[in-house]
């Protein structure tokens, strides 16, 4: 009985130590990036921008919340379009017809959040429809996934329940040997 106690709270102190699939562990100080470019017009040259966010410093993972925001020309528009996606694993086709949309804007400003749902790699898009340049200013703050509180009620009442059962054993009445 103490054996097999023995490796349930071992077993138990072991699942706290198992490390996370977030780009970051619970508790980490938040990751930070920031910066500006210049979207050309529509019917000219550089009018969108796509771009890994692991490339503008940001390595997201499964858990953790994405908080960004931007503006085109201070907020002051006209509206560009804006998304977060991601592409099949090993895909060299970049094309947004071949991709999953976490995210979708259409607008001059934008401040939200996303909480990222799986692995990537993410992407970001920018693309200006219109006939003018913009200046796109943008901040990605990557908050990492709260920690996991569940261990620290499961465990205790787990522990519990082994105490009781060996405190329960010893007091059982002995049988008088033959």
């Amino acid at each position: 009985m103490r054996r097999s106690a023995l490796a349930v709270a071992l077993g138990l102190a072991l699942s706290l130590v198992v490390p996370t699939t977030s780009a970051h562990a619970p508790g980490s100080p938040p990751i930070t990036a920031n910066g500006s470019f210049v979207l050309g017009r529509a019917t000219g040259n550089n009018a969108s921008f796509h771009a890994y966010i692991s490339t503008l410093g940001i390595p997201p993972g499964a858990g953790d919340t994405l908080r960004f925001s931007w503006s085109a020309n201070s907020g002051t528009g006209p509206p560009i379009n804006f998304n977060i996606h991601s592409h099949p694993a090993n895909s060299t086709n970049t094309s947004l017809n071949y991709s999953t949309t976490y995210y979708n804007a259409v607008a001059d400003r934008v401040d939200d959040s996303w909480v990222v749902t799986g692995s990537g790699p993410y992407m970001v898009f920018w693309d200006n429809p219109n006939n003018v340049s913009e200046r796109v200013s943008y901040s990605f703050v990557l908050l990492p996934p709260s920690p996991d509180l569940t261990v620290f009620i499961v465990f205790p009442v787990i522990l519990a329940v082994i105490v009781l059962l060996l405190w329960a054993a010893r007091r059982r009445p002995k049988r008088p040997s033959p």
